[in-house]
């Protein structure tokens, strides 16, 4: 009993101490300093949560567990993201190791059983409120040294280049300010409720002050650096819920019961985007999230995923209304705020560690909403119980796999940021190497493929751009383009439904012109499916039409441009594009048509509008091209030439046509 007894200390002390750090927690290793980093400590609290209980389980010769109204409803959603995981996603290693997806629910599901049952006494309970309190304390106080701009100011002489993130005046340890200011919103009457059930002033009501205090200052300071300030870039941006319903309700047209499948959020709204979202002044931004976290869950998790979410928001209002418990207000606010913003990771790590202290509440304060049974299966005579023994088996038999398995997928991100910073340094050398041993470490991210097949061919272009090409030279230049194209095209078969894929393959393609056979053709087919992928981008349309254009395919040059024009009428490089391809066409009075209709959209005083003015009066007099700055014609065909131009194999081509 004293094994059992030290283990549940352990637990505890584990479990708080994780708790404390989630919000502060950053580790600048990864690709990714924040949600993936929060995401590990997660991971690493839940595995050795689950060895701790099933160790204590066989020191006690018994199972015991702590049944709460919260209990079915997280598993329910657990279930959901498992089976939509499973079944519906593009990519499954995405839906499992993302933030915010099947592995951190996962997670922290396995930390919340497992902490309800750590915590037996009001001591503990009080210590991992406290836990909670400072940690957003000291979060507050982090926020205000750096929205004030003390911070950034004392550390920028002292910031190497890697860490010049800390220079800017909204940055946080949570990942973004806004993920803070909706921590602070759940916190602030969460300690006021705190305070008023404080019968005397002791240093718990101190801490409790001083943290409200802190929490209130930088939340001031956050909303006037997010809302208020002179400053229109530091606005957040969201997918304005008209938008966000309408893409989830095609996505539920496809997969009504699971989804679209954790993680494909991003392919649902290149798919299903009303055309009207060109209208909008953020046209151009591809969100991967929606509006509000309860039609996010519509549209990737389905009817199923929704129905469960709602049971637990469902389930905590009904137990506020019988118990009027306060440690359930701050998971109501969570809720309501999900309402009108995106979930961020450590929004929801906090509705998981608020449900763990209001059950350890409920359970101290003797309610009946929370029971805790003990299943004893040790006969008179027996010394030992096979069913604990057994639990922590399977425990170590998941445990340990998994561990390794996150373990290699951390290393992969390592590696990769290590690949990227050489990369910045211009070392192609150190960042091709490192990229091999990325992709061999975690051959499963097609990101990592994505950019291993831009560095082949940023390495075959600068080896081609030597004079006299030897044979060898040549051999080289052959496989860097061979393997640009061919891990490019991999990270198309990893995830068929990313467009971005599709339009770096496509890319690659276009970058071969003048070096192989065919690469028109396929660049051409390539567009062509991420067209499909997303089919209201008027950007592709251009690009595409570029392409024609190079070929001197004029016909289907403007009729891709006419397109791209269709669907948004008020972009001017659309029109401008439109009006280069008549005039290369000798279709003069289409031409001004077009470039008068790019004057109407341009600022009069803009350098272009002088440019696109200029043009038309060319037009008017004689054809001619002069360039423009932001205005851009359809791109000429690389100048970099290999001649005569390589031969690749059909395996070159792209993993599917159109």
């Amino acid at each position: 009993m004293k094994l059992a007894t030290s283990l549940h200390k352990i637990g505890f002390i584990l479990t708080t101490a994780g708790a404390f750090l989630l919000p502060l927690f950053f580790l600048p290793l990864t690709s990714e300093f924040y949600d993936f980093n929060k995401q590990a400590l997660v991971i690493f609290l839940a595995l050795t949560s689950l060895l701790i209980l099933t160790a204590s389980f066989v020191a006690e010769r018994q199972v015991t567990l702590t049944f709460s109204p919260f209990g079915l409803p997280i598993l329910a959603i657990l279930v959901s993201l498992v089976l939509s995981t499973v079944l519906k996603s593009p990519h499954r290693l995405d839906a499992l190791i993302d933030p915010l997806q099947t592995g951190t629910y996962l997670g922290l599901t396995v930390i919340f059983f497992c902490a309800i049952n750590f915590i037996r006494t009001r001591s503990q309970l009080d210590i991992f409120s406290t836990s909670l309190t400072l940690s957003a304390g000291l979060l507050g106080l982090i926020t205000i040294l750096w929205t004030s701009g003390l911070a950034p100011k004392l550390l920028s002489p002292l910031l190497t280049t890697h860490y010049l993130f800390l220079n800017s005046p909204l940055w946080s340890p949570t990942g973004s300010p806004l993920a803070t200011l909706s921590l602070f919103f759940a916190f602030i009457p969460f300690l006021i409720f705190q305070l008023l059930h404080e019968k005397t002033l002791h240093l718990k009501s101190f801490l409790l002050a001083v943290s409200l205090a802190l929490i209130l200052v930088a939340s001031s300071l956050i909303s006037y650096r997010l809302f208020l300030s002179p400053d229109v870039s530091s606005r957040p941006l969201f997918l304005p819920h008209r938008f966000s319903w309408a893409i989830a309700l095609e996505a539920l047209k496809v997969s009504p019961f699971l989804g679209t499948g954790p993680g494909s959020y991003s392919a649902d709204f290149t798919q299903f985007r009303p055309i009207t979202y060109n209208l909008t002044p953020n046209w151009s931004i591809r969100f991967t999230t929606a509006g509000n976290y309860f039609l996010h869950i519509f549209a990737t998790l389905g009817i199923l995923g929704t129905l469960a979410y709602l049971w637990l928001t469902y389930r905590v209002v009904l137990v506020f209304k019988k118990s009027s418990n306060f440690h359930l207000i701050p998971i109501l606010v969570v809720f309501a705020t999900q309402l009108f913003l995106p979930a961020y990771f450590i929004q929801i790590a906090f509705l998981f560690l608020f449900l763990i202290l209001a059950v350890s509440s409920l359970k101290l304060s003797g309610s009946s909403l929370v029971q805790e049974s003990t299943i004893d299966i040790v006969a008179a005579n027996s010394k030992s119980s096979f069913l604990p023994i057994i639990s922590l088996i399977l425990a170590v038999a998941v445990v340990f796999p998994a561990g390794y398995f996150f373990a290699r997928l951390y290393q992969a991100e390592a590696l990769f940021q290590k690949a990227l910073a050489a990369a910045a340094k211009n070392d192609g050398k150190t960042t091709y190497d490192t990229l091999i041993k990325v992709i061999s470490t975690n051959p499963s991210r097609d990101t990592y493929r994505t950019v291993y097949s831009q560095t082949n061919l940023l390495l075959a272009n600068a080896l081609a751009s030597q004079k006299d090409l030897t044979d060898a030279d040549r051999n080289t230049v052959t496989q860097l383009v061979q393997q640009a194209i061919r891990e490019a095209k991999n990270a198309v078969v990893l995830n068929p439904t990313k467009v971005s894929n599709l339009e770096n393959l496509a890319g690659v393609y276009r970058n071969l012109l003048n070096f192989a056979q065919g690469a028109d053709v396929w660049a051409i087919a390539s567009y062509q499916q991420a067209i499909v992928l997303d089919p209201v981008n008027p950007n592709l349309r251009i690009t595409l039409g570029g392409v024609y254009f190079a070929q001197k395919n004029l016909d289907e040059a403007i009729r891709l441009f006419q397109q791209a024009v269709d669907l948004k009428p008020d972009l001017a490089n659309a029109h401008y594009n439109l009006a280069t391809s008549y005039r290369e066409k000798g279709e003069y009075p289409k031409a001004i048509s077009s470039m008068e209709i790019v004057l109407t959209l341009l600022d009069k005083s803009s350098a272009d509008y002088t440019k696109a003015s200029q043009e038309l009066a060319d037009l008017n007099a004689t054809p001619a091209t002069p360039a423009a700055s932001q205005l851009t014609r359809p791109e000429p065909l690389p100048t970099l030439k290999i001649n005569p131009p390589l031969k690749l194999d059909e395996s070159a081509s792209p993993a599917a046509q159109p």
